[in-house]
């Protein structure tokens, strides 16, 4: 029996950016739980440590750019949106043409590509330099230390090789191409996965996650590389790069990320480590699974709005302000009923499921776990008015954030000191709401014309009046 009503849903959920993000979110989270009892049963304990380390140390690494690439993908939509040119900060009045301005885009990418370029050989011998101080302890533990040595080398050059190509992907960004995006984080996991796995089985042991990882950046590259010369064809005469010029007008803005990166980092990352410090083991794994599941649901759940930032910057660009508001806060809520359901699921089924499958780890209790799920969610939605914000082309959180972070890291130090584990929950929770979450939110909502039933009436129904 047919069902000729399917068809053009399947064909809407093919062209969607929310649908291949599923598939990439999923992908790039189950890689590594997919992979893990390959990892156990293929290397051994002092390897498997040893490529934690190098995966520590990829991530560290990921910081180079210091905001640089959040600035950037922005520039892009705004060229796209049609405007003229862009300013340190701020935006200008909205373009009479709202064609994309290639020539200025090509400029651009000129530049980029000349920065990063610059930027990856930089980052990468201080990385070859640091590395090999913090290896030494764990590569001597391995059978053959010879072979560890040639992996961190193959890692190290895939680590460099991903800093320079990565503004493939914020270009493709910027120009709207999010749903090519996905699809490429799609398909390169998949290679990531299926020649890791042919390799650990073939016995090549930590090489061959390694050779996994550069593959996987490879095809991203490739990928992202088409996607954009599709949109922004190439001419006879190469742009030049303005260096000077456009990085010295990107540098405010990125600099500012630059510090909210920071300030997420403690943020994120400091009540583990306090927890490492003050609580067993027992409990700080059980919170870090907790924590690894926190944040899938909160990507999961926000993908609704990931898909449609450089959309909305192009609309705010071009002054269509009420539409760029309903469209918003109709995603918000899709993005807000989305995570409840998800948290109400890991709630009710998750540490259930994990006694079926008979694991020594659990998530937190239930009390705890709930409260721990409505922290994430308060910060699903002030965060979004954040990066609302974002899209008039400033950066007024800066100072905010990395007070925030440290803020918490003392409150939390003090809190689980006195209080024990139910300090350092609540820790985070107070750290935000002394100013950051309310700041927040009323600054995004004030650059925005909607009141707020208006607001409210678009979130439920996607309508205005």
């Amino acid at each position: 029996m047919k069902l000729p009503g399917l068809k053009p849903h399947w064909q809407r959920a093919r062209q969607s950016a929310v649908f291949y993000g599923v598939f990439a979110t999923a992908i790039r989270v189950g890689a590594n739980l997919f992979l893990l009892p390959l990892l156990l049963g293929k290397l051994s304990s002092a390897e498997l440590a040893l490529w934690y380390v190098f995966l520590a140390l990829g991530n560290f690494a990921n910081l180079a750019d210091f905001g640089f690439g959040q600035a950037i993908s922005r520039v892009y939509s705004y060229l796209w949106a049609g405007a003229e040119d862009f300013d340190a900060e701020g935006l200008r009045p909205p373009p009479v043409s709202r064609e994309p301005n290639l020539p200025r885009i090509r400029q651009l990418t000129a530049t980029v590509h000349f920065f990063y370029w610059r930027l990856s050989v930089a980052a990468t011998l201080i990385l070859a330099v640091v590395g090999t101080v913090v290896l030494m302890k764990p590569a001597s533990a391995v059978a053959d230390p010879r072979l560890a040595w040639i992996a961190w080398a193959g890692f190290l050059l895939t680590i460099g090789f991903n800093l320079a190509s990565g503004w493939w992907m914020l270009a493709c960004q910027g120009i709207g191409r999010v749903r090519e995006i996905q699809a490429a984080y799609t398909l390169s996991g998949l290679a990531y996965v299926a020649c890791a796995a042919t390799l650990l089985l073939r016995g090549w042991g930590l090489p061959a996650v390694v050779v996994a990882s550069a593959l996987r950046g490879v095809i991203m590259r490739q990928y992202c590389r088409r996607v954009y010369y599709a949109a922004v064809p190439r001419t006879a005469t190469r742009a030049e790069p303005q260096n000077r010029d456009i990085l010295k007008r990107l540098w405010p803005n990125a600099s500012k990320f630059g510090m909210i990166s920071l300030g997420a980092f403690f943020l994120n990352n400091g009540t583990v480590l306090i927890s490492s410090h003050f609580l067993d083991s027992g409990i700080t794994a059980s919170f870090g699974v907790t924590a690894q599941i926190g944040t899938f649901l909160t990507n999961f759940a926000t993908l609704w709005l990931s898909v449609k930032w450089p959309y909305i910057t192009m609309l705010r660009t071009q002054g269509r302000l009420v539409e760029m508001s309903a469209l918003f806060a109709r995603r918000l809520g899709f993005s807000l009923v989305t995570y409840v359901a998800l948290a109400a699921f890991v709630v009710l089924a998750g540490n259930p499921l994990l006694a079926l499958k008979g694991t020594h780890t659990r998530l937190l209790a239930t009390p705890a776990l709930v409260f721990y799920l409505v922290y994430l969610g308060q910060q699903v939605f002030y965060v979004q008015f954040g990066s609302l914000a974002f899209t008039e082309n400033v950066v007024p959180f800066f100072k905010i954030a990395l007070f925030t972070g440290l803020w918490m890291l003392v409150l939390s130090f003090a809190m689980t000191w006195a209080f024990g584990f139910w300090g350092m929950l609540a820790a985070p929770l107070l750290a935000e709401s002394t100013y950051s979450s309310w700041y927040t939110v009323k600054r995004g909502f004030s650059g925005q014309p909607l009141r707020p039933r208006q607001f409210l009436r678009a979130a439920l129904s996607g309508w205005v009046h």
